[in-house]
Parts: structure tokens; sequence; C-alpha cells
């Protein structure tokens, strides 16, 4: 038989587990024609559910590296120790904020805030505001809470909405206007607790979410054609969110949720919002923030004093007059050339 009998028997055969040439083209054409800011992990899931194209994460990244497209997933440092999560879902929840270019170089800037649960790693609601501010943080939670109840803790990073920053260290009282934030007085009053953190790497569960969502939903948004903050929320929160709860929330340790029910009669914009106090003037005004309001007494008063009033914001920018007594007072704006001028 010589040197023939070394060669082997399936030469120029292609392999029974070989990706089909046609398929190949059809996946780089694919991946030329939609975002290509896909990383390779993330690339297969829009081929498998809207083409029924099902190939590993390997073939992608030697298909499209070549050719400049997609990123490699990010890769987190190991930590020396890791946290156990929570047992049961509602025990502990993550809100935070992140402002990568979610709609791309040139879009608007804007901050992605997203609240998620600790022992299921779900992310359960999100908003685009412009800036991580109080009331996108206030209005987050307010989903969360009407949908699921409210939880027994948050923990929070040290965001000035969030804490104070007390000059000298966070053990010195300096007066009432250090006191605490409006966000821990309303969640004070639900009864909800706060752990803050000192560093990023205390809620790695938290912040791993939102090093995994910018690969994913910025890719995801442009396909859409979703260029903006205000069109987003209804992707993000009944689209985006229940896919990815369903694929990568693992199931809690205890199957009996901690979430505690909401009474009826509560309206959540009167406790997840700023509230002052002011004095009422003679002439039944109040000023707040710079601009006066005329205050409208109820039917058979004149007049309003002596009393102060709370004033209240919400989260939807609306402000609102409660009077210790009387409740919710009318209110409107006075303009600036009905308003007292100073005499010299």
């Amino acid at each position: 038989m010589g040197a023939k009998a070394l060669i082997h028997g399936n030469p120029k055969r292609q392999p029974w587990n070989a990706i089909p040439t046609p398929v190949k083209e059809q996946v780089i054409q694919l991946a030329g024609n939609q975002s290509r800011e896909y990383n390779f992990s993330h690339f297969a899931d829009p081929l498998a559910e809207d083409h029924q194209i099902r190939i590993r994460d390997e073939a992608l990244r030697r298909w499209r590296r070549p050719r400049g497209w997609g990123k490699s997933p990010r890769r987190l440092k190991k930590h020396r120790r890791r946290r156990k999560r929570r047992e049961r879902e509602g025990e502990l929840l993550f809100l935070d904020g992140s402002p990568p270019p979610w709609f791309g170089e040139t879009g608007p800037e804007v901050c992605l805030i997203l609240c998620s649960d600790d022992a299921t790693g779900k992310p359960l609601s999100g908003k685009f505001p412009p800036n991580e501010d109080r009331n996108g943080c206030f209005e987050v939670c307010a989903k969360v809470f009407a949908k699921s109840g409210h939880p027994l803790e948050f923990y929070l990073d040290r965001a000035s909405q969030f804490q104070t920053t007390r000059p000298g260290g966070l053990h010195v009282r300096q007066g009432p206007e250090f006191e605490d934030t409006h966000f821990q007085g309303a969640l004070a009053l639900l009864q909800v607790g706060i752990i803050f953190a000192y560093r990023p790497q205390a809620r790695g569960c938290g912040e791993r979410l939102h090093g995994s969502f910018p690969g994913r939903l910025v890719a995801e948004l442009q396909p859409h054609g979703i260029k903006d903050g205000k069109s987003s929320p209804k992707y993000l929160n009944q689209v985006l969110l229940p896919k990815y709860q369903k694929r990568f929330a693992p199931p809690p340790a205890n199957p009996d949720a901690a979430w505690r029910p909401l009474p009826k009669e509560l309206n959540l914009q009167t406790i997840l919002c700023a509230k002052e106090d002011r004095m009422i003037a003679n002439d039944n005004s109040v000023s707040f923030n710079g601009q006066p309001y005329q205050l409208t007494p109820p039917p058979g008063r004149f007049h309003l004093l002596p009393a102060r009033v709370q004033v209240q914001q919400h989260f939807d920018g609306s402000i609102h007059f409660l009077h210790p007594k009387l409740g919710e007072l009318k209110a409107k704006k006075i303009p600036a050339d009905q308003r007292r001028t100073k005499v010299a």
C-alpha cells in the first residue's frame, strides 16, 4: 500500500458541523447592515430571535473582528470577596445612574437611571432624564413601588440627591441646612431603610448590571429608530427589561417575596417629593424658589394668617401648597409686573 495508507479517508470533505457558506455570508451581511456596536456575545441574540440563525460567539468573533465590527464583552476584575445576594426579591434594591452616550456621540446627553433587585438581578424600571437628579430617582421609585410595593432597603452610592455632603465629615452636625435629604425623608416615611456604599465595588451586583447595559442597550436602540430620551422609556420598560429579566434573572433563593403592599389611599407623589415650609405673607402670598404665588383661601375665609404651609415639589415638576388644617390650597403664579416693588 505504501505511502497512500497514511492519507486520511475523508480528504476535502466538509465537516458535519461546519456552517454553510450561504449562512456565513448572510450573517456577515446582517452584521454590516445593522448596528455594528453589538459585542460578539450580544449579536448572537438578535440572530436567533429575528432570523432563527444560531451561531456560537466564537464564530461571530472570527468573522466580525477582522472587519473591525463589534467589541469583546467587558471583562470584570475579580473581587477578593463576593457579597452574597439577598434571599428574597424586594429585600434589597439598587438605584443608580449611568451617563454613557446612549444615543451615539452626536445624540442628546442623557443619563439612564435604573432600579434593580439584588436577589434576582432583575432591572425593574428605568428612565432617561438629562441628569441623574432627585426627581428622576423619585419617578423611577414610584413606578417600582406602584407595581410591586415598597422594599425593605436600598443600597445607594453617596450622590447628592441621596445624602447630604457635610463639611468636616458625616459625624459633624453643621445645622439645619445639612439635615437629611428629601430622598432620605421620603423613604423614612415609607419605612424603607438605606445602606450607603463607600465604594462602587461594595454594590457589585448593581454596578455589573450598569456595566453590561451600555453594550446591549445602545445596540438595540439604534435599529429601532430610538434617538432620544423621550421615546425610549416605553421600549426600555416594556420590551428590553422584560426580555433581560427572562433570560438572565436567576430565581431567588427564597420564593417568598419581601415586597410590602402600599395602602390603596396612599398617593406616592405626596411622599416621593421635595418638601419645604414657608410662612404665608399678609397678602396671602408665598414665595418659593424666587417665584411668588398667590394663595386662594377656601370659601368663607378672607385670609390664611397666621400659618405656615408645606410646599411640595412633585417629581413631575408641579408645585403644591398644603395648609396644616385646610389641606391643599389653590395657587397661581404672580406675574413679574404685579409683584411688589421696594420703596427706596
